[in-house]
């Protein structure tokens, strides 16, 4: 059974299981908000039971098909999933641990995600008339890449979803070098703290430039490099 062994989970073996989940849900075609919902899900349950290590990628793709159920229209079959682990894992055991999982979270599926936030912001700036429709959708588009990033660094945990989404909103202004960048007060965070998410998105990117201009259009790729540089 996986979920019965001391916890054997880091924040370096999160981090693998999250970037290798960013891939995966976009093999499916997933949305972004089904990747936010999965990574909330895992972390919600390995706060309440230990996971042992070579149970951990099973876990990745339960929570994954979890959030699935919950957002996408035709979510991943169980097949696809396990074909993805090699086959390691049986029907069965991927079964037992969604009832686990959804057992040990009271069936308490839904969360704020970054995903939403980053749609409510970009939402709020248009009707605003701060932003063009394409300015925004270039904003968001490369914000949702650095909130990806995110997503693998468990040190970014600390900061609240609607945080994260209107600093990566505002990074990616800056990346693109906008006229009318979003005004971050319309969060309602103190500026102290807006700066300290925006300078830990800063140097993450900085850090990553590559990986970022990878998964991005190649009119952002760009913006990326010059930053890291």
């Amino acid at each position: 059974m996986c979920a019965v062994c001391a916890a054997q989970v880091t924040a370096e073996s999160r981090c693998r299981l999250v970037s290798w989940l960013i891939p995966v849900h976009r093999h499916f075609a997933l949305s972004f908000e089904a990747l936010c919902l999965a990574v909330n899900t895992l972390d919600r349950f390995l706060s309440t039971t230990p996971v042992a290590a070579d149970c951990f990628q099973l876990l990745g793709v339960t929570a994954l098909l979890i959030a699935c159920k919950q957002v996408e229209v035709h979510p991943p079959r169980v097949k696809q999933l396990l074909a993805l682990c090699c086959d390691s894992f049986t029907r069965q055991q991927l079964c037992n641990l969604e009832c686990i999982i959804l057992h040990k979270l009271h069936f308490n599926l839904a969360a704020p995600t970054v995903s939403f936030f980053l749609e409510h912001f970009t939402q709020v700036r248009m009707e605003a008339g701060e932003a063009h429709a394409e300015e925004a959708s270039n904003a968001k588009t490369l914000a949702r890449g650095v909130a990806e990033l995110s997503l693998a660094d468990y040190a970014f945990n600390k900061y609240v979803p609607s945080l994260l989404a209107v600093c990566t909103l505002g990074l990616a202004d800056q990346m693109l070098r906008h006229q009318n960048p979003l005004d971050l007060k319309i969060s309602g965070y103190p500026q102290g703290v807006l700066q300290d998410c925006m300078d830990k998105l800063l140097l993450l990117v900085s850090l990553n430039g590559d990986s970022l201009s990878h998964v991005l259009p190649q009119e952002f790729s760009q913006s990326c490099l010059e930053l890291g540089s």
